[in-house]
Parts: structure tokens; C-alpha cells; sequence
């Protein structure tokens, strides 16, 4: 995800389906999100005893306010594109046979226009919206090391290999 922040070109991210996990990192630390009306977002950490990985913590909350950002991460609710779209987590929703030529397009005006100034409004952006996101590393690395080693987690990793649901105590 730093790799994805500190490229100086702008990254344009595809999402065609599903986007769960750190896959919602990964396609939120782009500059631009481009979304199949098929898509859906999830951070589902919470169903196995978890927390959001990967700069979640401050990717979703800088794209969708801290109030959407918890109900995605403790509800573990599936957002669809179009939601998506609405909320801000993505810069642009298309259908899904309409998803290829939306993305060339906007890649073809991103690779002929002004690399420069892309690069300097990315920087500024971001150092603007993400001043947190290293330090939401570490505080993910540390949450996700320590949950690891708990009963909710080994009865969540349980019940979604048993697909029932699971049976957390808090401990």
C-alpha cells in the first residue's frame, strides 16, 4: 500500500467483483477506484476475531468518514458499488460492460496529461488525507499480532471453515 501511495504516477485501481480484506486496501490505496456495478466492498476481519489490515483503518475512514468506516469494519456488511460509489469509496462506477473502455479512457487521459502535476497533486492530496497511514500500519501490524493468539480467533477461523456461525466469548 506505500508502494501504491508513493508512486509518483497516479494508480488507478479495477475492482470487476468481489473486493474483501485487504483487498479493499489494496484497491483504496490507488488514487482512483473504478468499480463494476457487480462489485462489492467487505472488511469482514470482525466475523474471524479480527481487525482491519493493510492501512484500512485509515484508507476507508479518509475515503468515507470515520462513521461508515466502523460500520464496514465491525458489521462486516457487504457495500455494493453503487453504494460504494454514493459514499466516496470510489471515484467511478460503471457497468460492467462498460467497465473496460471506462478504464481506457481514463487511463489514456491519465498517461497523456500532465505527469508532473499529477504527481505533486497526488503528493499533496494524500499527505493531506493519509498523514496517518503509517502509523495505522503499526497499529494494525500490533492489533492483528495480539488477536491472533485469541480464543475469538481460533473460533472464528473454526466457524468459517465449519460455516457456522461463530461463538466469540472475548477472550
Amino acid at each position: 500500500m506505500s508502494a501504491i501511495r508513493n508512486c509518483p504516477r497516479p494508480v488507478v485501481s479495477v475492482v470487476q467483483g468481489p473486493c474483501a480484506g485487504i483487498g479493499v486496501s489494496m484497491a483504496l490505496a490507488a488514487d482512483l477506484v473504478v468499480a463494476s456495478d457487480k462489485a462489492f466492498f467487505l472488511l469482514a476481519f470482525a466475523n474471524i476475531g479480527l481487525m482491519p489490515d493493510g492501512g484500512a483503518t485509515a484508507l476507508v475512514a479518509a475515503s468515507i468518514g470515520r462513521a461508515r468506516a466502523m460500520r464496514m469494519a465491525l458489521l462486516a456488511e457487504r457495500v455494493p458499488a453503487s453504494d460504494a460509489f454514493d459514499w466516496g469509496l470510489v471515484s467511478h462506477l460503471a457497468s460492467a460492460g462498460e467497465l473496460d473502455s471506462e478504464v481506457e479512457a481514463l487511463v489514456t487521459k491519465l498517461a497523456t496529461g500532465p505527469s508532473l502535476a499529477y504527481g505533486s497533486t497526488k503528493t499533496a492530496v494524500n499527505d493531506a488525507t493519509l498523514g496517518e497511514l503509517n502509523e495505522a500500519f503499526q497499529r494494525e501490524r500490533y492489533g492483528q499480532t495480539s488477536l491472533m493468539w485469541t480464543d475469538d480467533f481460533a473460533e472464528g477461523v473454526a466457524s468459517f471453515r465449519e460455516r457456522r456461525t461463530p461463538d466469540f466469548t472475548g477472550s
